[in-house]
């Protein structure tokens, strides 16, 4: 139970809260995806992730070494033989769709590399073996890769071999090279992808500054063993707000917590500090991951194993948490994502949509504001997130920060995608190695033809 969440009864409820979110409730989706069989490998990722066209899940084939991406609506049961993304010779340990593009994917593999992958509008209809482009250069498994959010093709993935690197995919190469020091639980970047916020096996939280290559402020941020998560919060609007995180992990006494944090108030020296508030939630075992809603300024914890997911109201002052709500099943859920925020249906006051995944099939969940109206309600729906790069990776490169590209949520207003999404402008090596060896030829016969021409000229005088 939540007894001793902030906001439940014999704490904050005797003086009801103004807020619009109030009443938020889940609604589990009729239509899911069924039959599916999933790799029995135990990720620190989220284990599903989607998007507009989407969703992926790792499947059982292949040692863990498999992605099945399925088109979001084809519901149903899915048949025996998918076509799988099958290009990795180790587990895949984490995977993630491009901000940017919903047919890009990429997979961080126990083979040390990791892949790019473009997929097909209509979907794969057989296995995809050939990447766009592979990374090289970790020199152990690699745990996490992550996407940044602002800029195109920068992207961030963090090893075994206690690296986190920040790779340009249009170079294909790391840019930079930043030692981590303990085993990494999780990854993610700012808002405005500029910072990258790392839990670790050591109970800390570090603050990458990548253009810096360092490690700029840590806090120690738990007491209990279990795996520590993070995310960002504050309100975009109001770049003094942009500097708090939430993490959870475990308390000696194996209660599940989540802690705020101000990065501004960490030490340099990676103590302790910089806490504004912490809440137990439970004594639940598994990690509870949490994701925020700059719109609605709302936080998610979906917890591994749990049946449920909580949520509550972020606010900038004490309590910090106020919470709304649970929406319960009966069935565990292996791993919980939510799509982006561009994909919810306004058209039913949906202010999230997440998929929950179960041992053989993912369950779409609409998390929705009850209102009666059938009108678009602009209070509810801020513009959001609109999956456009707001610059390209020179310019982040150049140390350029910028806010990713907000788009109206009124239905025709939006602002979306190019079609198909393309792929980084990339030369794979077998072309590069075929370009150079024609350039060799060019080379070779141009020398002949002066030496030629020479030996003429010395004829001639």
């Amino acid at each position: 139970s939540s007894s001793n969440c902030a906001g439940t009864p014999g704490g904050a409820m005797k003086v009801v809260r103004d807020s619009k979110f109030r009443h938020v409730f889940g609604n589990a989706s009729k239509e899911n995806f069924q039959d599916l069989r999933l790799s029995s490998k135990p990720l620190e990722t989220t284990g599903i992730r989607g998007n507009s066209k989407f969703i992926c899940v790792p499947w059982e084939a292949g040692g863990g070494g498999t992605l099945a991406v399925i088109p979001s609506n084809k519901f149903g049961r899915l048949p025996r033989d998918l076509p799988l993304v099958s290009g990795h010779t180790g587990g895949i340990m984490d995977f993630e769709f491009s901000p940017f593009s919903d047919n890009l994917l990429m997979s961080a593999s126990e083979d040390t590399t990791l892949k790019l992958w473009q997929i097909p509008d209509e979907g794969l209809k057989s296995h995809l073996k050939d990447p766009v482009l592979t990374l090289e250069g970790h020199g152990k498994k690699v745990s996490f890769c992550t996407f940044n959010p602002s800029a195109e093709n920068i992207l961030a993935s963090t090893s075994f071999d206690m690296t986190c690197k920040i790779w340009n995919l249009a170079e294909q190469e790391a840019a930079y090279s930043i030692p981590v020091p303990d085993q990494v639980m999780h990854v993610k970047w700012n808002y405005s992808g500029s910072l990258v916020a790392i839990t670790s096996k050591d109970k800390k939280l570090h603050i990458v500054d990548p253009r810096q290559s360092k490690i700029a402020v840590a806090t120690k941020i738990c007491e209990g063993p279990k795996p520590t998560k993070v995310e960002w919060v504050g309100n975009p609007s109001s770049s003094d707000e942009c500097n708090t995180l939430i993490t959870t992990g475990m308390t000696s006494q194996a209660d599940r917590q989540i802690c705020m944090w101000d990065i501004r108030k960490m030490p340099a020296d990676g103590t302790e500090g910089g806490n504004l508030t912490t809440l137990n939630v439970d004594q639940g075992t598994g990690a509870l991951y949490p994701f925020f809603d700059p719109g609605t300024q709302m936080l998610y914890l979906a917890g591994k194993g749990d049946s449920n997911v909580r949520y509550f109201e972020v606010v900038n002052t004490d309590p910090y948490f106020h919470f709304i709500e649970a929406f319960k099943t009966t069935v565990p859920q292996k791993g919980f994502d939510f799509l982006p925020k561009r994909c919810v249906d306004v058209g039913v006051h949906e202010i999230m949509k997440g998929l929950k995944l179960e041992s053989t099939a993912v369950q779409p969940i609409s998390f929705r504001v009850p209102r009666k109206s059938e009108a678009f309600q602009e209070d509810i729906f801020p513009d959001c997130v609109a999956g456009l790069p707001a610059m390209n990776s020179d310019d982040w490169l150049s140390g350029q920060d910028r806010q990713p590209i907000l788009s109206p949520m009124k239905p025709g207003m939006q602002k979306v995608q190019g079609s198909g999404g393309a792929a980084p402008a990339v030369v794979s090596v077998k072309d590069l190695k075929k370009q150079l060896a024609e350039a060799q030829e060019k080379i070779k016969a141009l020398e002949e033809e002066n030496a030629a021409l020479k030996a003429e000229l010395a004829k001639a005088a």
